[in-house]
């Protein structure tokens, strides 16, 4: 009885202190106008201590008021109400960065908020489909649902995107992580050396004198033009680089095949500032180049061979029958048996090993050097993957050298995005933070220090300008139109928009018609698509031959995305004449969504018009061809394989799935009569209005949201159904998470 009494109180108490445990909360002792907060777990506050609170006296002495929040972090939910709390208690609020282990949200059923990542979420695990993300935390709009905590990494917890949330990312602070790239006890050494970084960095204080810019093989779809005009697009965001004593410099894969040894002596340079990286990525690799090109006949032998074996090295480790891949590539290729020697040989396979591993940057190679550069962004897939170890953003952080803040991406991310968007921000004194909160993408993410800040190029510090965006009235704004600075009218742009919303329309055509700068043309642009109305359906007919390339790239895609067939003879034009590829490439996939029929009738008709010249025919019979196999594809293959009653559902939903990037516009009603057959799959019913989801600039989607509202109000609707006709709805109703990721 004794025993039992003691058991029960031993309950009661251990209950009563987990439940009644009290964050612990270290308040401010400077008193600004902003504020901002640092989260950490217990073990790592107590290892840390004395660099933390060095770390909060230092953002305090920079203008922040900042609070220390230390607890054992249970679950994110704990987190994320302690953050809105000091959000709601704190006028200026601004933002946190989470020092150590702190619960990671893995988010599914948002992927429509990434840039690029499409895993199918009824084939794959959590721990595949789930996408790490802090949006979570740092925009407090959205509404999650709980659904399990992970076995074995168990800082992860796993949610879905609640249908009746937001179906768009619009933050009310910044987030980062300071989370090192390795496990153990030496993750406390790393955090102390790198807050020590920090600390000593915001005693300077320093402009953006000397940048450099990388391309890497396979991005702007290896556009010239595209990569050209980077250069008018940074120069309006960064004038100083072009003044007498600063650099900015161009790099791409292309200029030679030691491109990793330049980079490596490049980022070590001592007044290198910003680096930013536009390539292919892993977790633990920054892709630089492709292998080398061969220049005679031999070299492109050798090139050929180098080819081949790595194909039957990969058909071994994939477990393929390596005598049936040897045939299949002799067959397509046309290339004798020898070419394949080899393989398997330790010696070739070194050799082959040292040349792959001279093409790109690991994160043992960051470990060897000292990056220079103060803020990195890391426009490439994975290499901001803070869950797993040895991610490259954190050997940047917590190597050797004067990295303090950088952007990566936690799962794959989109190539050729608009990944400079705000960038000019950083000229006037705006924290890093700041101008990732713009930043609407599910992936994206901080490391490092969110509050550091480059010293203002000029006198206007757009810290202020934003701290003031509603006191000021709307004349205000206006004149900022007129401002010399590009960057600044481009706030001014989002601002008004943020402001007025429709009403803004007829301004942002005007602004897009005038504006000599091409940043502010593509903000403008954008907004207009925000909107979705005539006048951005008109403006398109214009931007289509835009002397920036980038403009006439989103057009050409923008107006697929619409689906009106009047901007046919636009794009049959662009696809024929304009100078970059991914234009053509675009332009020509948005006529096949339009309709792949009218494409056939005026392409010809173009090319009747045309002067003779050698590859006239061919590059005519290449675009009908194409088209052709679009119909052939479109009618006779998914849509009838839709509706098949042998094929299997799952083969069935990953038919529908096509849509999502495929928006071919005839298949919305066809998709909706399937949908209204009472006598569906409910698999196939949710999935067609998930895929009907994506169509959010399509001339139908009244169509589209009419059937939604159908569905929901219907009262023999399954659960199911009926759920993810509300989410479809409100993505359709609150427009695109990012409208230059259609």
């Amino acid at each position: 009885m004794k025993s039992s009494f003691i058991r029960i109180l031993t309950i009661v108490i251990l209950f009563n202190i987990n439940f009644y445990a009290q964050v612990l909360e270290i308040k401010p002792v400077q008193k600004h106008s902003g504020s901002f907060a640092i989260i950490v777990d217990n073990l790592t506050y107590d290892k840390c201590k004395s660099a933390i609170h060095d770390y909060k006296n230092a953002i305090e002495n920079d203008g922040l008021s900042t609070f220390i929040l230390v607890d054992n972090w249970q679950t994110p939910d704990i987190v994320k109400k302690e953050i809105e709390r000091l959000y709601k208690e704190n006028s200026g609020f601004e933002g946190v960065v989470f020092i150590g282990d702190i619960p990671i949200p893995m988010v599914i059923q948002a992927q429509h908020m990434t840039s690029a990542y499409k895993l199918a979420e009824d084939r794959y695990p959590l721990t595949r489909t789930g996408v790490p993300s802090d949006r979570f935390y740092d925009d407090f709009d959205l509404k999650f649902n709980f659904i399990q905590r992970d076995t074995v990494n168990t800082l992860q917890y796993y949610y879905s995107l609640d249908e009746n949330s937001p179906q768009r990312i619009e933050r009310e602070i910044y987030s980062a992580r300071i989370i090192p790239q390795v496990k153990g006890d030496s993750n406390y050494e790393l955090i102390n050396k790198f807050l020590a970084k920090v600390v000593a960095e915001k005693k300077k204080s320093s402009p953006i004198n000397n940048m450099f810019v990388f391309t890497g093989h396979g991005y702007y779809s290896n556009s010239l033009a595209g990569w050209a005009d980077e250069r008018l697009s940074i120069r309006e965001q960064f004038p100083q680089l072009y003044h007498a004593g600063n650099r900015v410099k161009h790099y791409n894969h292309a200029m030679g095949y030691n491109m990793k040894e330049v980079i490596l002596r490049e980022l070590q340079k001592k007044d290198l500032d910003v680096a930013l990286f536009h390539a292919h990525g892993a977790v633990d690799m920054q892709l630089l180049n492709q292998y080398p090109r061969g220049e005679n006949p031999q070299s492109k032998i050798d090139e050929v061979k180098l080819y081949l074996r790595s194909k039957i090295r990969s058909a071994k480790e994939s477990k393929k029958n390596i005598d049936e891949a040897k045939e299949y590539f002799q067959k397509w290729l046309d290339v004798p048996d020898s070419w394949f020697d080899g393989a398997f040989v330790d010696s070739v396979i070194a050799a082959d090993s040292l040349l792959n591993y001279g093409l790109d940057i690991y994160s043992q190679d960051i470990a060897a050097i000292s990056p220079q550069a103060k803020f990195v962004m890391f426009d490439q897939c994975f290499n901001g993957s803070f869950h797993k170890e040895d991610y490259v953003a954190g050997a940047y952080i917590f190597g050797n050298g004067n990295v303090i803040v950088a952007e990566g991406n936690s799962v794959n991310s989109l190539q050729d995005k608009w990944a400079n968007e705000y960038l000019g921000m950083l000229n006037f004194g705006v924290r890093v933070g700041e101008r990732h909160r713009l930043v609407n993408m599910l992936e994206s993410h901080l490391f490092g220090d969110p509050t550091f800040r480059f010293v203002s190029f000029s006198q206007k510090e757009l810290e202020l300008f934003f701290r003031n965006a509603n006191t000021k009235n709307n004349d205000y704004w206006m004149k900022l139109l007129k401002d010399k600075s590009a960057t600044i009218r481009e706030m001014a742009v989002r601002i008004l928009y943020e402001k007025l919303g429709k009403s803004f329309d007829k301004e942002l055509v005007n602004i897009y018609k005038n504006d000599e700068s091409i940043n502010v043309r593509l903000h403008a642009l954008k907004f207009l698509a925000q909107s979705g109305g005539n006048e951005f359906h008109e403006t398109l007919k214009l931007s289509i031959k835009d002397s920036y390339e980038m403009i006439r790239k989103y057009t050409s895609i923008w107006m697929g995305e619409v689906g009106k067939e009047e901007y046919l003879p636009y794009l049959v034009e662009v696809s024929i004449t304009d100078e970059s590829p991914r234009v053509p490439f675009n332009a020509k996939s948005a006529m096949s969504f339009i309709s792949s029929e009218k494409s056939i009738e005026l392409t010809e008709k173009y090319f009747e018009k045309m002067p003779d010249f050698k590859s006239k025919e061919s590059n005519k019979n290449i675009m009908l061809n194409s088209f052709k196999r679009n119909i052939e594809w479109v009618d006779n293959e998914i849509m009838s394989n839709i509706k098949s009653d042998t094929l299997k559902i799952r083969n069935k939903l990953q038919e529908i799935k096509t849509f999502r990037n495929y928006k071919f516009h005839k298949v919305v009603p066809w998709l909706i009569e399937i949908a209204k057959d009472r006598t569906q799959d409910e698999k196939i019913v949710v999935q067609i209005i998930e895929t009907l989801g994506w169509f959010n600039l399509s001339f139908r989607k009244n169509l589209i949201i009419d059937f939604c509202n159908e569905v929901i109000a219907d009262a023999n609707s399954q659960s199911s159904i009926k759920s993810e006709a509300l989410r479809t709805k409100n993505r359709l109703t609150t427009g695109l998470n990012n409208l230059m990721i259609p």
